[in-house]
């Protein structure tokens, strides 16, 4: 039996890659019409081109009307859209490498830090962005926020280049530069149950719902997850304090995101020598980055105070 040739079998020509283009920012936009802004021609110029791309291809990519609300991608859809965004980020990367060749630092550099990152006292921020743009005035930065689970994967699928993030686990392909620690502890809001007991037993405060995150917790913190069985959840810190701060629950927070809350009297630290852990917190990127000029540059430029 003979074997189907690859419908890109040989080089990706300039039309294959513009097809790809307008797939993806359709995708983006959500249908057809509303990408018609960012593509800049019609609409019906948008649908001949994902025909042809379809015909190309030689299969369906998305189930598509004159709006927004019935635009659906097929598997085979979902599966392209994912290998263009993983080609972008191998684009940017290239690009980036191209330009360090040259004597002055050009490219981009694409930073993803944690959602708090302003309340963290270890790191200065601002002083470490100034110290980058001083070295490097030519180097575009995107610097961009997400929740803890988010951030190792966002350097693994090639959209960024390098982030800090609390230090989990090692995951194979990256390599983390340990930076600084800081403790967790319980808290409650002034208005909670905990906090007007005058001597709050062990038994009474994992009888409350704990404000969780929404993914796994550190291997060293677990068994005191584990303590609270009724939980709800949520994937940013924000998120959790105003849980906290509600006056229905209690969480695991940072004693530096806590603590101008604790010195206006609206959290209380709960049994602190007992319900306490530590985190590790790292700059990451892909160990094949490790002497890329633009991730030494930020290392380098990091402020971090004791």
């Amino acid at each position: 039996m003979s074997k189907t040739k690859s419908a890109l079998a040989g080089r990706l020509s300039d039309m294959d890659l513009r097809l790809l283009r307008v797939f993806r920012e359709v995708v983006r936009a959500g249908g057809l019409a509303p990408a018609e802004v960012a593509l800049n021609i019609s609409r019906s110029t948008i649908s001949v081109h994902l025909s042809d791309l379809e015909a190309r291809l030689g299969m369906q990519l998305c189930l598509r009307s004159r709006g927004r609300a019935d635009f659906k991608l097929t598997p085979e859809g979902e599966a392209l859209f994912q290998a263009i965004n993983e080609l972008d980020g191998h684009l940017a990367a290239f690009k980036s490498q191209v330009n360090a060749i040259q004597s002055q630092l050009t490219g981009s550099l694409r930073i993803v830090l944690p959602d708090d990152v302003l309340e963290i006292p270890q790191l200065d921020l601002p002083a470490t962005l100034a110290g980058i743009r001083e070295r490097a005035p030519q180097l575009q930065l995107d610097v961009q926020l997400a929740a803890p689970q988010e951030l190792e994967l966002e350097i693994l699928a090639g959209r960024a280049d390098v982030g800090i993030n609390p230090l989990h686990s090692r995951r194979p392909g990256l390599d983390y530069q340990p930076l600084f620690h800081h403790q967790s502890l319980l808290y409650c809001a002034r208005s909670h149950i905990c906090a007007t007991e005058a001597e709050v037993s062990e038994e009474l405060l994992t009888e409350q719902e704990l404000a969780a995150p929404s993914h796994a917790v550190l291997s060293g913190a677990a068994h005191l997850y584990r303590l609270f069985p009724r939980k709800s959840t949520a994937n940013h810190m924000a998120a959790r304090l105003a849980m906290i701060l509600s006056g229905r629950f209690v969480g695991f927070l940072p004693e530096y995101l806590a603590e101008r809350h604790v010195q206006s009297g609206e959290l209380v630290a709960l049994h602190p020598e007992r319900f306490r852990y530590q985190i590790q917190n790292a700059a990451t990127f892909k160990r094949s980055a490790a002497e890329h000029p633009a991730v030494r540059l930020f290392l380098e430029s990091l402020v971090i105070e004791s």
